[in-house]
């Protein structure tokens, strides 16, 4: 029998690896670095803001040689930004999709604020500390370039909008611009909140209690949608 030439026992190694469905050392040592990136670049982002933060401190601060590295990997900072975006989106967008099915037909707000609000701090509840994405989240929705991608992300858009609507439709009848503005001031208290507690549990190292804080923004924002109307002046 012939003997097979090193090429091409690497070559039939790479097949049997695709066909068994596990991928090459090689794709794998790429997905790796795409994640060290993208953990990295949520980081600092976190840490320092976008407009703070350059492609090549990521790369530096990723151990990267190549400062080509992100751009091969993953591509603009637009591209960096949606997928860190996207990677915790999945799993947020999962548990609103399951928990704003089981508040359909409830006479309960606080049930269909709780389907918009605890998927988020659930889910920062299992990033360990120190963590980064609630401040990464707060960097990202400060800047207008990407302020309304994250709930338009559509995995969980169209969930979220059914939520949405259910809670506005136990909200008093009250004008565009006061509505907006309760809107605007309940996203803001979520975001903002999670990210100083976020930042509070890294300086300390001890853990945020995110079941508690979940359902304490849960309660503050079900109040601060359903308060009455009081007209100025009166």
């Amino acid at each position: 029998m012939t003997d097979m030439s090193t090429e091409t026992m690497a070559s039939t190694r790479g097949s049997v690896s695709a066909m068994d469905g596990r991928p090459s050392p090689r794709r794998g040592q790429a997905e790796a670095t795409r994640a060290l990136l993208l953990r990295t670049a949520e980081r600092l982002y976190a840490e320092r803001g976008l407009a703070q933060v350059s492609n090549r401190q990521i790369v530096e601060a990723a151990g990267q040689a190549n400062n080509s590295a992100l751009t091969y990997h993953v591509g603009t900072r637009t591209d960096l930004i949606h997928a860190i975006t996207h990677a915790h989106g999945q799993p947020i967008a999962h548990r609103t999709s399951e928990m704003v099915r089981a508040a359909r037909g409830s006479a309960d707000p606080r049930v269909h604020v709780a389907s918009l609000v605890l998927p988020y701090t659930e889910h920062l509840a299992t990033l360990g500390t120190p963590s980064h994405y609630a401040r990464f989240t707060a960097q990202v929705t400060a800047d207008p370039a990407f302020a309304g991608g994250i709930l338009a992300d559509p995995l969980l858009a169209p969930h979220f909008q059914e939520g949405l609507t259910a809670v506005w439709s136990h909200v008093p009848d009250l004008p565009p611009a006061e509505a907006a503005l309760r809107s605007q001031t309940a996203r803001l208290a979520i975001i903002h909140t999670c990210a100083e507690q976020e930042r509070t549990a890294a300086e300390t190292g001890t853990p945020a209690d995110w079941l508690l804080i979940g359902h304490a923004l849960t309660d503050a924002v079900t109040g601060l949608l359903l308060a009455p109307r009081h007209t100025p002046g009166t």
